[in-house]
């Protein structure tokens, strides 16, 4: 008796310490008058239109190329709209598929098949980029087509410096598998390999 009464006045007195101290009001933290140090991040990017005259800039464009140039620009991405929405109604069907109740293998073949028909209308987004491209480079004369491919290289190199490349698969699975050169056999020792 005496044990079980010990153990519910402990139990109590916990309960109410522990209470108390869930009711008591949180301080509000105090403002640091200090200076923090500034965490180094990535430059601001520039936005579209800061992007784009810096671009007719550098190139030195005319107001007659600047009008052109905007008009191709429209062009492609009217061209660009259907395959784009395309692209992302078969995205949304994937995903469907992917929730829906039917056998696994029917799943992946299913998604298989989608995923060629997304890499067809690539394939057709990538062909108006490059004709819109060379429209666009017909607009230069020569000089902003050298300075063109400066800006091409710069980008690449940009992108290389923030893309590192990363050393593919060697795996069970991969054509390089079969690719590697065999390893020699081992050394033959008496009584070892019999």
């Amino acid at each position: 008796m005496k044990k079980t009464f010990s153990l519910l006045l402990l139990t109590a007195i916990l309960t109410l310490s522990g209470t108390s101290v869930y009711a008591q009001k949180p301080e509000a933290p105090k403002a640091d008058t200090t200076k923090q140090e500034e965490v180094p991040s990535k430059p601001e990017r520039p936005s579209k239109e800061e992007m784009r005259k810096q671009f007719e800039q550098r190139l030195n464009l005319s107001e007659k190329q600047k009008e052109k140039a905007k008009a191709l620009h429209t062009q492609g991405r009217e061209e660009m709209k259907p395959i784009m929405a395309q692209i992302k109604q078969k995205h949304q069907e994937i995903e469907m598929v992917k929730m829906s109740r039917m056998a696994e293998q029917m799943q992946q073949e299913k998604i298989a098949q989608i995923n060629a028909e997304i890499q067809a209308l690539e394939k057709q987004a990538h062909e108006i980029r490059k004709k819109n491209s060379k429209e666009f480079e017909r607009i230069l004369n020569k000089k902003q087509k050298a300075e063109l491919e400066v800006m091409k290289a710069e980008g690449r190199a940009r992108f290389e410096k923030d893309h590192k490349a990363r050393t593919p698969f060697q795996g069970l699975g991969t054509p390089n598998m079969f690719l590697k050169p065999l390893l020699p056999p081992p050394p033959h020792k008496e009584g070892l390999w019999k």
